[in-house]
């Protein structure tokens, strides 16, 4: 509706009285002007968050950029935000899709520990990609093999 109306304002007669009785001020058009492009940026971090080739590092750097534009919504979508579940989980998160692990904190690294990857001897790996399935089981309980 609000784009609607500045296309109109256009054409519209500025010198008709009575057209300009009914229309908003000069100064309240371009502050609408300046809302409307906000909205835009809004929406289309909106749109961009219902794509399906978004990570949590595109959404993080999105939210940042509108942070930047309009600093009231940190409070709404800032990294620690009353919305956001695990706030070390996420900084983390981000912090090694950006390639800086080396820089997490204690909490992040307390918050990611379930998902770190054990450094494995790549000589045992091919090892053990010879066993059966059960052979694999038995070596992993430490049973020793019937064979």
């Amino acid at each position: 509706m609000l784009k609607r109306y500045l296309q109109l304002l256009e054409f519209l007669d500025a010198e008709d009285d009575d057209i300009m009785e009914v229309l908003t001020s000069p100064a309240s058009n371009k502050r609408l002007r300046g809302l409307f492009k906000e909205l835009k940026d809004v929406e289309f971090v909106a749109k961009a968050l219902q794509g399906r080739d978004g990570d949590l590092q595109d959404v993080r750097q999105w939210f940042d950029e509108l942070i930047a534009l309009k600093p009231q919504f940190e409070t709404h979508i800032g990294s620690r935000a009353e919305i956001v579940h695990s706030p070390d989980f996420e900084s983390g998160c981000v912090r090694v899709l950006r390639g800086r692990q080396d820089r997490l904190t204690r909490a992040e690294k307390t918050a990611l520990g379930p998902f770190a990857k054990l450094a494995v001897d790549a000589t045992a790996k091919s090892d053990d990609e010879d066993l059966s399935f059960v052979e694999g089981l038995r070596k992993a309980a430490g049973l020793p093999n019937p064979l």
